[in-house]
């Protein structure tokens, strides 16, 4: 079955919904934010912007989208379609992946100019957006509404932001919470987003490729899995 009109109408809803247009109006303030900085201080929040893109919006707005088909009946009349639900969560974050990548490059372009390196960037949304948007979706599956869904994962966003309080604060953190950091689904993210702006080991980048995607299968069969057929039932 041929799924790219499935990508086009995941995408017309994205845009009917806001999230598109909330993309370009976060990246025009992140552009704002870093013209106003110092050069130095814009180059150390770079990466930090760069995750944001997948780790943050890809988490937020892929449950709050998937709350909002639950209110139209349209996650309910995927299990009566012919397409399997993973397609359905397969386009939803693969979209969500494309417009955080042209607002992580966009926002990249407008601090340093052509001073970056795609690749990275691109598989720093992937390894965030793929982990980030499946848990969110899992999320939103069990919470079912926007609202209960923005205050329920807060405590799940404070996990997956740890990288980037390490980044920050290291010498002021406990060591314990430095290394639960570590672990976290967007550890991964992190280190490929300063991969597109400075240096990282090469060994450092391929362990955390990999660790997002063991974190992507385990989102997919021991978080998302469930929640799909929780809803199913329902």
């Amino acid at each position: 079955m041929n799924i790219f009109p499935f990508f086009r109408n995941d995408f017309r809803l994205l845009w009917r919904h806001g999230f598109a247009a909330a993309y370009l109006v976060v990246a025009l303030v992140y552009a704002a934010v870093l013209s106003a900085l110092p050069q130095t201080w814009a180059d150390a929040a770079m990466p930090v912007l760069a995750w944001s893109d997948a780790a943050f919006f890809c988490f937020f707005f892929a449950g709050a989208s998937v709350c909002l088909d639950l209110a139209q009946g349209t996650f309910r009349a995927l299990f009566v379609s012919p397409l399997r639900p993973w397609t359905y969560f397969l386009v939803k974050a693969a979209n969500l992946s494309i417009l955080s990548f042209g607002m992580a490059v966009a926002v990249s372009l407008s601090s340093r100019g052509l001073e970056f390196r795609p690749l990275p960037l691109a598989v720093s949304v992937l390894a965030g957006g793929s982990p980030s948007s499946l848990i969110g979706a899992a999320l939103a599956l069990r919470l079912r509404t926007v609202n209960r869904f923005l205050v329920g994962t807060i405590p799940v966003f404070l996990i997956l932001s740890l990288p980037v309080l390490r980044y920050a604060a290291e010498p002021w953190i406990p060591g314990w919470l430095a290394s639960l950091s570590r672990w976290t689904p967007t550890e991964g993210s992190f280190l490929w987003a300063r991969a597109a702006y400075a240096a990282v080991p090469g060994g450092e980048l391929t362990a955390g490729a990999a660790a997002a995607l063991a974190w992507t299968a385990a989102a997919s069969v021991l978080i998302l899995g469930p929640a799909a057929r929780a809803a199913e039932g329902e």
